[in-house]
């Protein structure tokens, strides 16, 4: 069975739209590390609240499967570039936690869209993206004791998946980029 060709138009919009949300997701996240410092705080090497990830859930949300994946994979890639981590350890962690929240978001948002609002969304996404960094240090690095970062990790989890839920929601409730209420949820 063919799938249904698109037009050029929906060819450029689709470009444009994954672009644009890259560009905010790269945005926020070079921010975040840069003026976010965490690590400072919190007893956890390099960890963030995740700022980038209000794209993620709003793509999620808004646009169809395929383009939260191609988001998500430019936002690493060109992150990585722009701070000099590609293809670091840091940038591992990166691939390992995103797979592992988009896996997770995906299935909760497809499966029981009535049980988990967006913050549930957000929380289980942050939980599972911090499980997913963990087991590919752990991979990286075996033997390092490395799950004693667990407890501190799920806890960072929480409020940051709450905060980025709730923006979320917030923008998708508004937007602005569609001149209004209403629009294009593909579910």
């Amino acid at each position: 069975m063919k799938g249904k060709r698109i037009s050029n138009q929906e060819r450029i919009n689709n470009i444009t739209k994954t672009s644009v949300y890259m560009a905010l997701g790269v945005t926020l996240s070079v921010l975040e590390s840069v003026l976010i410092p965490l690590g400072l705080v919190v007893p956890i090497p390099g960890a963030k609240i995740g700022l980038a990830n209000i794209v993620t859930l709003v793509v999620l949300v808004t646009e169809r499967p395929w383009m939260l994946w191609a988001v998500t994979g430019g936002r690493i890639v060109l992150t990585g570039l722009l701070t000099g981590t590609l293809f670091s350890v840091a940038f591992a962690l990166s691939v390992g936690g995103s797979i592992a929240a988009l896996l997770v978001m995906g299935l909760l948002r497809r499966t029981l869209p009535k049980v988990f609002s967006l913050y549930g969304i957000s929380i289980s996404g942050a939980v599972a993206h911090n499980c997913g960094q963990l087991l590919m240090l752990y991979l990286l690095v075996p033997g390092t004791g490395i799950f004693y970062l667990l407890p501190w990790a799920l806890l960072l989890a929480l409020p940051s998946g709450w905060l980025t839920g709730y923006l979320a929601q917030r923008i998708i409730a508004r937007r602005p980029w569609e001149g209004g209420e209403g629009g294009n949820t593909h579910d």
